[in-house]
């Protein structure tokens, strides 16, 4: 089977350490070939100082030295891995790098920029997660992790029943280790007093609604614990909670030992739901668990 290729965008060393090591402790790393792209942030006009002040060239050139721990990293850990430096616009880079190399993951850190910030000045994490043509893992730079590889991790698998999210489920077997993992199905269901008018919930049975949404529920879990059996995973757990999706699923991840939050897109046609604040969106832009965009390419 042809290997996983994940594109690794990286900067601050230290920070581009926790995003390694987050790959570390989630990925089959012999089914996985690892891209470390760093990118020097230039425009035109910081193009013409630097020809006549290059001391940040030079600057650049230390960091890169720094790098030195992470190759050193993956080199015993036996990971299959190669390293590009790039000058230019960070985004741009990572998005046609991964068109380029035909990448499966783009993995990149997140500043959790607000909401201002990341819709008019714009941020990387954001622009690659709307424009990249394969998967997205956002690392939070409040997410924080030890170098030691869990005997056992926990995924968060997010369902609604649409084909992104069983595609969610079936591609999510192919990335992580699926030998230890431990996968937890939620549904959020949202509660039949938040769907009905309530000028009109005194002519409708409630309970009878709370009851068939339930019905639906299960069966929507049902169907991609199914599709995670049939790609190895044995450790499954289906959650049917009620609530807005969102705010479901960040407060399952933080009340829980949660290490990878995972969800469907739409991919190219998300960008709208994207900035009107998709349950994608929502989540990556709060959550300080690792969230991972699945985009089926």
């Amino acid at each position: 089977m042809a290997k996983i290729n994940i594109l690794v965008a990286i900067d601050d060393p230290d920070w581009s350490s926790i995003l390694v090591h987050t790959l570390f402790n989630v990925i089959n790393k012999e089914n996985s070939k690892i891209i470390l792209l760093n990118v020097l942030e230039t425009t035109p006009t910081e193009k013409e100082y630097f020809y006549r002040n290059p001391e940040k060239f030079i600057s650049q050139e230390a960091k890169k030295a720094k790098f030195a721990y992470i190759e050193n990293f993956l080199e015993i850990n036996n990971f299959d891995y190669s390293f590009i430096f790039e000058e230019g616009d960070a985004a741009d880079h990572i998005v046609n790098t991964a068109k380029n190399l035909k990448i499966d993951m783009v993995v990149v850190g997140s500043h959790n920029k607000k909401i201002f910030e990341r819709l008019f000045l714009g941020s990387v994490a954001y622009k690659v997660l709307r424009l990249s043509p394969c998967s997205v893992l956002i690392v939070s730079s409040k997410y924080h992790i030890h170098n030691v590889r869990k005997k056992e991790f926990n995924v968060l698998l997010a369902v609604n029943g649409s084909e992104p999210s069983l595609d969610a489920a079936r591609e999510l077997g192919d990335i992580i280790d699926t030998k230890r993992a431990k996968v937890y199905v939620l549904n959020a269901r949202i509660p039949a007093y938040d769907m009905i008018p309530p000028e009109s919930q005194v002519f409708v049975d409630i309970d009878k609604l709370n009851e068939e949404a339930m019905h639906v529920s299960q069966e929507m879990l049902d169907k991609a614990a199914k599709i995670l059996e049939e790609k190895g995973l044995s450790s499954i757990e289906k959650l049917s909670l009620c609530g807005k999706p969102a705010p479901v699923i960040l407060d399952y991840a933080e009340r829980n030992p949660i290490d990878l939050i995972v969800m469907g897109s739409l991919g190219k046609k998300d960008v709208t739901r994207l900035l009107l604040g998709s349950t994608s969106a929502k989540v990556t832009e709060r959550s300080e668990v690792p969230v991972l965009v699945i985009k089926k390419v």
